[in-house]
């Protein structure tokens, strides 16, 4: 029996009827859908939904402001759990709600994050979303598991974040409608923040889920070596396209994002702060930080990362998506080029639809910040 059809108690190719955990309502979701929450009299698991306040806080534009009032509202008619900007909705859910076995579901796109867990996260689009908010269930199809065999290790100068962008890259949705159980030896070597950014970026294959499964001895359909993996940067408008960062030394930036999903955690913070410290970004250089949650935030001050970014001339950001999306957070302008940490870099994903937003490592950003270009990693 595969990971995903133990969470469903089902075969694969079955429709089954679940009743999920947390269903997760956040301000990512768009105006005319929340506007519909104030039709809904009565929710049939209200102590199962949840409502966030993260993708936008504090509110950077009136669109915003709006959706999470009456997001606000929604929850105190209905008496729901709340947090409010208490960082990223994935990370605040794994690291104080989400036990193995559950089940979330949101419309969000990284719901695999919760694999590293033995869980399972299901994206649905908005109107799926308010009518398992009302009914407190829904129906799925359990898919069909791929297993991709990992082996070796990481070099010095590379990054999980560099496998995925080079794994996303093979084929755009290559895994549609599929669950994903990663397995091999490899994964013995990986920090727990590795294991979270690979399941939460296979979802961008078009995965519906992804698992780790430790004991799986194989065979599997694809197996990679991750001692081939060089530092990668993806290009703008898709993370499914990407180049060795080498290919790429010279480009110049405008600005850098350490961020978001996949480059706020405090070993990302870390990271980026041993690479910057005594040292000043060029005078024509941005660099905004954003760390994933409060919990991340008071950590790294406790550490000094903070003073050293402070030192450096970076701007901190409030905790959350922050420059990850069109707010009014870290954006860049018409023309600019930057490259960031995070995980989307859709036309207009970081201001202007006429800018350029890139994507690579913590690591990559930092060195680059310093240098106003795409720059080799300084262990490469």
């Amino acid at each position: 029996m595969t990971m995903i059809e133990s969470n469903l108690n089902e075969k694969s190719g079955v429709t089954t009827v679940i009743e999920p955990n947390y269903i997760v309502l956040s301000d990512s979701l768009p105006l005319e859908f929340v506007n519909e929450l104030e039709n809904i009299k009565r929710l049939e698991a209200p102590e199962r939904v949840i409502v966030m306040l993260y993708f936008d806080t504090p509110a950077g534009n009136f669109i915003s402001a709006e959706i999470q009032k009456k997001l606000i509202q929604f929850a105190r008619k209905h008496e729901l759990k709340f947090v409010q900007s208490q960082g990223i909705g994935y990370h605040i859910l794994l690291d104080q709600y989400v036990k193995p076995g559950d089940i979330v579901v949101s419309s969000g796109k990284h719901n695999s994050i919760f694999g590293v867990k033995q869980a399972l996260g299901i994206h649905v689009n908005p109107s799926e979303l308010l009518h398992v908010c009302t009914n407190g269930k829904m129906n799925i199809v359990v898919p069909e598991t791929v297993y991709i065999e990992l082996t070796g290790q990481l070099k010095p100068e590379a990054s999980i974040k560099d496998f995925a962008i080079s794994f996303l890259a093979s084929e755009e949705l290559k895994y549609a409608g599929k669950a994903i159980e990663f397995y091999g030896k490899a994964l013995n070597s990986l920090s727990p923040k590795e294991t979270t950014d690979l399941c939460q970026l296979a979802s961008r294959s078009g995965a519906v889920t992804a698992f780790l499964h430790m004991d799986f001895q194989g065979p599997g359909q694809e197996s990679y070596d991750l001692g081939d993996v060089q530092p990668m940067v993806a290009l703008p408008g898709s993370i499914h396209q990407s180049q060795p960062a080498a290919e790429l030394a010279g480009t110049p930036l405008s600005a850098c994002f350490i961020g978001g999903c996949t480059g706020g955690s405090i070993e990302d913070l870390r990271t980026a702060a041993a690479i910057l410290k005594g040292k000043r970004i060029p005078i024509n250089m941005r660099l905004s930080i954003g760390p994933q949650t409060n919990e991340v935030y008071k950590q790294a001050i406790s550490e000094g990362l903070i003073q050293t970014f402070i030192d450096s001339g970076a701007q901190i950001l409030s905790t959350g998506c922050a420059s990850c999306v069109t707010t009014s957070k870290g954006v860049i302008a018409e023309g600019e080029t930057m490259l960031s940490a995070s995980c989307w870099n859709y036309k207009g994903c970081n201001g202007s639809k006429d800018s350029l937003v890139y994507l690579a490592s913590a690591e990559s950003v930092a060195n680059s910040a310093l240098k106003g270009c795409i720059t080799l990693n300084s262990k490469g």
